[in-house]
């Protein structure tokens, strides 16, 4: 036996907008979120300025204002990581030598 019944639903529909420039992003999966790692705005892909490379499921992502801005930060954040790798090779260099 099949019986009809009829409903009436409410359908709500959510459409996401790019912070920088307001064209509306597709989000279809979590990979494709991209949302700035500095100031946190919703980026569509023409207003990403640079992207991390990563294995996870959320991108790393900046947007171009934030990217220009941490141009002398990111330099001397290099520098420092440098430092800490030379740091770590020296310590393990002097414990062979012991």
């Amino acid at each position: 036996m099949i019986e009809e019944t009829k409903t009436q639903e409410e359908v709500i529909k959510r459409h996401k907008f790019c912070d920088v420039c307001g064209n509306e992003i597709s989000s279809t999966m979590a990979c494709s979120r991209a949302v700035c790692e500095c100031c946190g705005k919703d980026l569509c892909e023409k207003c990403i300025g640079h992207e991390d490379s990563s294995c996870g499921d959320y991108r790393i992502v900046y947007c171009k204002r934030c990217w220009e801005i941490g141009e002398p930060y990111r330099a001397v954040i290099d520098e420092l990581e440098n430092r800490i790798e030379c740091g770590y090779a020296d310590w393990q260099n002097a414990c062979r030598g012991s």
